[in-house]
């Protein structure tokens, strides 16, 4: 079992703050940081290098568009644009590449190189299964793990026969770890998963690799509950985790002009909220008697709040949420009763704060909708 640290903008500076929590390695984004640059960050971490696995993602969702730094990559490809991306041989050699680059700053391990397809056809899992397969066969000799890079769209998991169908042939890869990617294209950055038809085959479907291999899904955030239920060994997370989710342009600011807003992350409630929230909730007493000893960073935060000064806590927004997202994966690991009981005490939660204390939050979707959805899910999606 392990979280690790998925990088974004500017990430690096969070690997030494302790209150994060324990993160078993971390994610590289080739997107926003490049080789030069990860080397020598790499080189500064002294003997905590050697505690973390080191994961190189190539990133090659989309780069003709959301290239950042791509271009300084030696496996980015000049001709991406015209390439005919059907071509498993091309892939094979980005595949190639990407385990050079990764074996020259000593990564422990790469993740298949992976497009992000027109559709999400068995012909499309195929393809990655086959690239994944001849970058290992390249990375064995360089001693690098590889671990096959699978993009899966909740809005095909509609279909439930999609599971078996995806499994089948993602389970044919000779490696023994994937790197689950899951897609919504359907909700707004910020507000929860709610996909009813989607969420429980992509539960289905992970309860089905995991019986075949380490999974471990990328990008995740609250719903990391359903994913960790389900059996998948590892998740990432990172700093922007709290506010969205997995999509192709991930990688650009979170809002117009690089503003950054600081979120407050309500473990209990499995939400986001907003500044003027924590304080409605403050009003109300929310907080009161609650133990925050294994979140250093929610007592420090509250303490702002209540002074009204309006003092930045935006490094604190994700401390606070990166520690919640490592102390629960820790708590839900092999225990899926435990991550059922959690999302039954959220939905409790929310009976608390809409029916019983009658609070409206700022964000209209912040009605504790998704976690009944979530509990339906689960339970539907273990049942197949």
């Amino acid at each position: 079992m392990a979280s690790y640290l998925q990088f974004g903008h500017d990430s690096w500076n969070l690997l030494e703050e302790r209150d994060i929590g324990s993160y078993a390695g971390l994610v590289l984004s080739p997107v926003n940081d490049g080789p030069t640059d990860v080397q020598a960050r790499l080189a500064r971490l002294g003997d905590l290098r050697d505690e973390l696995e080191v994961i190189l993602d190539p990133q090659m969702y989309n780069p003709a568009v959301d290239k950042g730094k791509m271009d300084q990559w030696a496996y980015f490809s000049a001709d991406f644009a015209t390439a005919d991306h059907a071509d498993a041989g091309w892939w094979s050699q980005r595949g190639r590449e990407v385990v050079e680059q990764g074996a020259q700053l000593s990564v422990d391990v790469v993740c298949s190189p992976a497009l992000f397809p027109r559709a999400f056809t068995d012909d499309y899992y195929s393809l990655m299964v086959e690239v994944a397969d001849a970058t290992k066969r390249h990375a064995d000799g360089h001693g690098v793990e590889t671990m096959l890079t699978a993009i899966v769209s909740l809005r095909d998991l509609a279909n439930p026969a999609r599971a078996m169908a995806i499994a089948s042939i993602l389970s044919r890869s000779s490696c023994e770890r994937i790197y689950l990617t899951f897609l919504n294209e359907d909700v707004q950055p910020r507000e929860p998963l709610r996909d009813g038809a989607g969420i429980p085959t992509a539960v289905h479907l992970i309860r089905l690799l995991s019986a075949e291999m380490r999974v471990h899904v990328a990008f995740v955030s609250h719903d990391l509950v359903l994913w960790k239920h389900a059996g998948a060994t590892d998740i990432s997370t990172g700093k922007f985790m709290n506010l969205r989710r997995f999509s192709p342009g991930r990688w650009q600011e979170e809002e117009p002009g690089g503003r950054q807003v600081a979120y407050w992350n309500e473990g209990p409630l499995m939400a986001r909220l907003r500044e003027a929230d924590v304080a409605l909730l403050l009003r109300h007493g929310w907080f009161e008697g609650r133990d925050m000893s294994d979140n250093p960073s929610e007592a420090r935060i509250l303490q702002i709040i209540r002074g009204g000064a309006g003092t930045p806590w935006l490094k604190l927004s994700w401390m606070q949420y990166l520690r919640w997202a490592s102390n629960m994966e820790a708590v839900w690991h092999g225990s899926p009763a435990a991550a059922e009981a959690s999302l039954d005490a959220a939905d409790r939660s929310w009976a608390e704060v809409v029916d019983r204390r009658r609070v409206l939050f700022q964000d209209r979707f912040n009605n504790g909708d998704h976690v009944r959805a979530w509990l339906n899910a689960l339970r539907e999606g273990s049942a197949r």
